[in-house]
């Protein structure tokens, strides 16, 4: 798919007025609070996400190509101070003087034709807009897509600090969007090197950007890799039924999801490494589409992996035009599954768990510890079939309850968990919940109770903040 050039974008209406570009930066401005925020509660609330989809000379095509913005929500003594900046990665400064996109995205396509391809055949140009996930590595704030281009930010002023460069030189064109962070504050990863045979690899790293490898993976075609998951003594990597075909990641003139074919019939991998010596062991699964994993765990022998499985329709239904008009979408009513990795079998064992959702939070201290009992997210109610993100909803995976808040008229996004600092329960805490109703002038952070998702204070911006993925949450103490 090649992008449309831009002649404006589609209106959007009432709460999907957030899938519209923005074109400003705030400076630092105190909030209206409605409610009481906790006294506890004293950090800054990160937000990341696209913000401009539209370019003079042409649009992105896809909900998760937009040119990434910065939101920092600094709360405590009952008041926030919000400021906004875009992340001023080589893609946003090279698109912004050509006035479009030039180094493509998740469905746009890099500029320039054969001959650039070509020229660029031993370093392939590829997006760092991190416009996914924040991540703390070292001391120091990343914003991370799904390249292995990674920026650095200054957590308080918001300023964009450069590149992260890799300090051995090694290309990975894939890496996951989601890094994980350990108990002891050691920054993991997946990448991806593609090739006559591929190669999945984990590693770890530091602030220098010097990568420490702990296993290889050889596959035949890598699978889309947008997360991966860790139990104290495991990384777990799913290996999608959506594969990388690699002579087109250097050759053909499409955009990065182009380079994937669905072939279900391959089915899927499960794999585990085992962090001490990084032995590696697989498991057959059923074709899987996943972004995100609610948990993993060690039981006994077996490791166990809940997560959000998705349909491969939802690829073409986060089309931006198509959510700024407000059509279908089932990505909000992903299946809660749990795969179970038992030593000596070949086949994952699956298992169905309550609950519809995406987009799943957990308190991070009780998982560091082992399986948790709560998880959260974003859904849609079941009498709004194939509605964007209009609920947060809870989860109990010990007594199977299902707790839901919301209402038809809003879109609310992730629930970030931001636990209690002296908090003796997994669910105490609060979440907190981007939302934009119909009738908002802007964009609302609820803050709920993480225990009965009743409301506590509601947060509430004179703008609306595009829809963005994913938030993070930097403790006062930090």
């Amino acid at each position: 798919m090649v992008a449309a050039p831009n002649d404006g974008p589609t209106v959007a209406r009432g709460q999907f007025r957030g899938f519209l570009s923005v074109d400003k930066e705030c400076p630092p401005t105190y909030l209206a609070v409605r409610g009481d925020l906790p006294d506890w509660l004293t950090g800054t609330y990160l937000l990341n996400g696209p913000a401009q989809w539209d370019l003079p000379k042409q649009s992105y095509r896809h909900w998760f190509d937009g040119l990434a913005m910065l939101h920092g929500f600094r709360i405590g003594g009952g008041r926030v101070r919000y400021q906004s900046r875009f992340l001023q990665s080589q893609d946003w400064r090279e698109s912004h003087a050509k006035g479009r996109p030039e180094l493509g995205g998740f469905d746009t396509i890099v500029a320039g034709g054969l001959v650039s391809r070509l020229i660029h055949i031993m370093n392939p140009r590829r997006s760092d807009n991190g416009c996914v996930v924040l991540s703390r590595c070292d001391g120091q704030w990343l914003a991370v897509t799904e390249s292995d281009r990674v920026t650095r930010f200054d957590v308080e002023s918001l300023t964009t600090q450069g590149e992260l460069t890799w300090t051995d030189g090694a290309k990975q064109p894939l890496m996951s969007a989601h890094p994980c962070v350990d108990a002891s504050g050691c920054w993991w990863n997946v990448g991806a090197v593609l090739g006559p045979t591929c190669q999945y690899v984990l590693f770890t790293t530091d602030r220098t950007g010097r990568r420490n490898i702990k296993a290889r993976i050889p596959v035949k075609r890598v699978g889309y890799l947008h997360a991966f998951a860790m139990t104290p003594t495991r990384a777990v990597i799913w290996e999608c039924a959506w594969r990388a075909h690699p002579l087109r990641f250097l050759l053909a003139g499409e955009s990065y999801s182009r380079h994937f074919d669905w072939l279900p019939e391959g089915g899927s991998r499960l794999h585990t490494v085992r962090l001490s010596d990084g032995a590696v062991h697989s498991w057959d699964a059923p074709p899987l589409m996943v972004f995100h994993a609610a948990q993993a765990f060690d039981r006994a022998d077996d490791v166990a992996l809940d997560v959000c499985l998705q349909d491969i329709a939802v690829v073409d239904e986060l089309q931006i035009d198509r959510l700024r008009a407000g059509l279908p979408s089932g990505g909000a009513v992903a299946r809660h599954v749990r795969f179970v990795l038992s030593p000596g079998a070949s086949v994952a064992r699956e298992e169905t768990l309550p609950g519809r959702f995406e987009l799943p939070q957990v308190n991070a201290n009780a998982a560091a510890k082992g399986a948790v009992r709560y998880v959260w997210g974003a859904t849609a109610s079941e009498d709004t079939p194939g509605a964007f993100f209009n609920r947060t909803i809870k989860v109990d995976l010990l007594t199977g309850e299902v707790r839901l808040a919301g209402s038809n008229d809003t879109v609310s996004l992730e629930p970030l968990f931001v636990p209690h600092p002296r908090g003796v329960t997994e669910s105490e805490g609060v979440l907190l919940v981007h939302t934009l109703a119909d009738d908002d002038p802007g964009s609302r952070i609820r803050v709920l109770d993480a225990g009965s998702l009743d409301e506590r204070a509601v947060i509430e911006l004179p703008h609306v903040i595009p829809f963005g993925f994913h938030g993070a949450w930097s403790a006062a103490a930090d």
